[in-house]
C-alpha cells in the first residue's frame, strides 16, 4: 500500500486513508514516554494541524509529534513496550474526525476571504486547528465588518452545502509534497487530514478572533 514515510521509521497511514482508525504496529523505538512505530495511523502535529490522541494497547497517546524525523507518540506515563513488540493502536476518532471536518472547512474559508475581500487578503501563518476550532490570521487592511464576515460564512457554507469532492494527492515529483482540492478551485498545499466530501463538513459559523496586530484579522471557524 502506498503511504507516506519520514525518518525510514514510520509508514503514515492516514496519508492515504484518513479513516483508518485502529492498526496493528511494531515498535521501533521505546524510550520513556515515547513510543516510535514501524506504521501509525496517528497524525502528528504539522501544518497547522494539532497531533492526533488515542491509545496504544489501551494506554492513552496523548499527543503526536515529529521529532527528528520520526513520529513519536507521547503516553500518559512511561512505555512499558519493547522494540519488535507488536502492539495495536486506536485512535480518538470523534477527535480526529471534527479537526479533519475544520480543517477543510478554513481551506474553503481561505477561498472565499480572497473572493469577497480581495486577491491580497492571504494567510499570514499557517494558523492552528483542534477539534474545537480553526484560526487564521489574514492580511487584511481593513477592518473586517460584521456584513462582510457574515457574507463569507454564507458563501463558505454554501459551498459545503454543495457536496464537493475532496481530492487529495501527491506531487508527481516530490510524493511527499501533498495538496488539497475542490473543483473549480485551485489547489492548496497541504499534508492534513480531511473528509471526502464537502457535507461532511456539516455547517460553520466564523467570528472574529482576538486581533493579532495592525493590517491582520484573525478569522475563528467552529462547526455548528
Amino acid at each position: 500500500m502506498l503511504s507516506e514515510r519520514f525518518g525510514d521509521m514510520t509508514n503514515l497511514l492516514c496519508v492515504e486513508d484518513a479513516y483508518v482508525t485502529t492498526f496493528e504496529g511494531r515498535v521501533v523505538r521505546s524510550d520513556d514516554d515515547r513510543v516510535v512505530l514501524d506504521k501509525t495511523a496517528f497524525y502528528p502535529q504539522g501544518g497547522g494541524q494539532v497531533g492526533d490522541t488515542g491509545d496504544i494497547d489501551g494506554i492513552r497517546v496523548v499527543d503526536t509529534r515529529r521529532m527528528e524525523g520520526m513520529v513519536v507518540h507521547l503516553l500518559e506515563k512511561s512505555s512499558p513496550f519493547s522494540v519488535g513488540q507488536t502492539v495495536r493502536g486506536r485512535i480518538d476518532w470523534d477527535r480526529r474526525y471534527k479537526i479533519m471536518r475544520l480543517h477543510s472547512a478554513s481551506h474553503i474559508v481561505q477561498y472565499v476571504t480572497e473572493e469577497i475581500l480581495g486577491a491580497d487578503c492571504k494567510p499570514t501563518s499557517p494558523g492552528l486547528v483542534d477539534d474545537l476550532k480553526d484560526r487564521i490570521d489574514y492580511s487584511i487592511n481593513e477592518k473586517l465588518e460584521p456584513e462582510k464576515l457574515r457574507r463569507i460564512e454564507e458563501r463558505v457554507n454554501e459551498i459545503i452545502q454543495g457536496g464537493y469532492e475532496i481530492q487529495r494527492y501527491s506531487d508527481q515529483n516530490d510524493p511527499e509534497r501533498r495538496y488539497w482540492r475542490i473543483e473549480p478551485f485551485r489547489p492548496m498545499p497541504c499534508g492534513g487530514t480531511h473528509p471526502r466530501n464537502t457535507r461532511e463538513i456539516g455547517k460553520v459559523n466564523l467570528r472574529r478572533g482576538k486581533k493579532p496586530g495592525a493590517g491582520k484579522e484573525r478569522i475563528e471557524i467552529v462547526l455548528v
